[in-house]
């Protein structure tokens, strides 16, 4: 049976969880300038910079099946139109904050979203 000081508890840690997500998911995780890197088939195609004094503009990015045209708005990226199939790529909609991806798999193309901080090597090492 919870007391009503279990109920308290159980709220407040709920309440500051729930806050400090918020506060994650509004700020982010990292700080600094954020890039969208570009690949293709595994190699580093073009690294384009985001905020708010980034570039708007459409981009043309050749994929192994066909053309991709990525919309570039500032501070975030998506996927407009593909050649592939299926369109997922399409569908993820708008990247923005660091350590998003947007995946077109047939064309090979990865576009991920990095912050200048993002080092992009492992948290340790591993024998």
């Amino acid at each position: 049976m919870l007391t009503r000081g279990d109920k308290i508890l159980i709220a407040t840690i709920l309440l500051l969880a729930l806050t400090i997500f918020a506060g994650f998911q509004i700020y982010g995780f990292t700080g600094g300038k954020t890039y969208a890197v570009i690949e293709i088939n595994g190699k580093q195609y073009q690294k384009i910079t985001l905020g708010n004094d980034g570039p708007k503009m459409q981009l043309n990015v050749p994929g192994v099946i066909g053309d991709l045209v990525l919309e570039v708005d500032r501070d975030k990226v998506r996927v407009v139109s593909s050649d592939c199939p299926d369109k997922d790529c399409i569908r993820q909609g708008w990247a923005s904050r660091p350590g998003q991806t947007l995946v077109c798999l047939p064309n090979r193309v990865v576009i991920k979203i990095e912050s200048r901080d993002s080092t992009g090597d492992l948290d340790g090492v591993s024998f």
